[in-house]
């Protein structure tokens, strides 16, 4: 016996009722009439009435049925794909004979006894042959998307996999730096990492809640604060609607490390980390802002440009690299631009957009995201 329709499947039958659908439709079904009218007569006797009979009879075959369908989708989507096909195979056949014996009547004026049944037969078989093929062709969608959502699936938890290893060892290095002269505060940043990996390792889900990515943040900032002490500040700036959005898990926290690692360490007094979050129009925008230090080339000479700073330390950019790669395959047209030379307050409002900009006295990272979910995100979870 075949397993039920669950929903991690991709659904059999699209929604006939969008307008795109049902105009494709609509289009077909004349297509074919006018095909089927030429095959009957040469193009030079071309039998106008027989089209404008036959493409009213078509048209309100593929209404009805589509009409009907478009009903019991949800219903019928519940089944198994066996079940699902036999139901639209069998809803389309009955239309096509209710429809057929209505047409026969009309035409003979109500007298049953002209009624053909070689005119019913041939319109069973070939509608019969036609809604098999079109059946085919949805099976091979819904296995097209099955395998799309399943290849999307594993490729966001590869890449939640890298990322968690890599968050793992720098809260473990600056763990490593505190045991030497801050035992007490090591041990603290231990039971914090712990806790941490014990909430980011009990879910796999492809998107989570801000407060819970604030969570995770919050968490790895103490561990820094530990180990700088009163070089690292931060200013927190969230907008209060910002609680109910959704984002990719751990997509935040390494903009932060990144602001630390090149920011705040390469800065002699340390520096306040301006962490915002604000909404606007549709759009979870979160800046994560880090000061920067210049050396100057001779004494009393004021930096003219960016480039006269120093070279931050390098680093692999694996972190910030694996968030480009997940917002480009969770969200459809992500922009991930990387340059430091952008602009800031530049960055696309329709798409997933990871902006990295750089001004005379401080660096930021600008991550917008959109608040309701995309088509291919919800793929993962739901239908496409």
């Amino acid at each position: 016996m075949e397993a039920p329709f669950s929903s991690s499947m991709s659904p059999l039958l699209p929604n006939l009722g969008r307008l795109p659908v049902l105009l494709a439709i609509l289009l077909i079904t004349e297509l074919l009439v006018i095909l089927y009218v030429l095959s009957l007569s040469p193009l030079g006797t071309f039998d106008w009435q027989r089209l404008s009979l036959l493409s009213l009879y078509a048209q309100w075959i593929s209404l009805l049925a589509m009409s009907g369908l478009s009903y019991w989708r949800s219903c019928i989507n519940r089944q198994s794909p066996k079940v699902a096909g036999g139901i639209i195979f069998g809803w389309i056949i009955g239309v096509t004979l209710f429809s057929n014996i209505g047409a026969q009547w009309v035409y003979a004026a109500g007298k049953w006894a002209s009624f053909s049944l070689a005119w019913l037969l041939r319109d069973i078989m070939i509608i019969g042959v036609l809604a098999a093929l079109i059946l085919r062709y949805l099976y091979m969608q819904q296995r097209w998307r099955a395998e799309q959502k399943a290849s999307q699936a594993a490729r966001i938890e590869a890449l939640h996999a890298r990322i968690r290893p890599h968050f793992l060892f720098n809260s473990m290095n600056t763990i490593a730096s505190l045991i030497s002269y801050a035992p007490a505060e090591a041990e603290k940043a231990v039971e914090d990492l712990a806790a941490l990996f014990r909430a980011s390792l009990s879910q796999n889900d492809v998107l989570v809640t801000w407060q819970q990515e604030l969570d995770v943040c919050r968490a790895y900032l103490r561990i820094e604060q530990q180990r700088l002490g009163r070089r690292l500040m931060v200013d927190w700036q969230l907008d209060n609607e910002a609680e109910c959005c959704q984002l990719p898990p751990l997509s935040v926290q390494p903009l932060i490390e990144n602001a630390i690692y090149h920011g705040i360490e390469n800065t002699l007094a340390g520096g306040t980390l301006l962490i915002r979050a604000q909404v606007n129009h549709d759009m979870l925008r979160i800046d994560v802002e880090n000061p920067i230090e210049y050396s100057y080339k001779t004494a009393g000479e004021t930096p003219n440009s960016p480039g006269d700073r120093p070279a931050p330390k390098s680093h692999n950019g694996i972190a910030l690299d694996n968030i480009r790669a997940r917002l480009a395959v969770i969200y459809p047209q992500t922009e991930a631009v990387s340059p430091a030379s952008v602009t800031a307050g530049t960055a696309a409002q329709t798409t997933a957009t990871l902006r990295l900009s750089e001004s005379l006295h401080t660096f930021t990272a600008t991550l917008i995201l959109p608040i309701n979910l995309p088509a291919r995100a919800s793929t993962v979870n739901g239908e496409r």
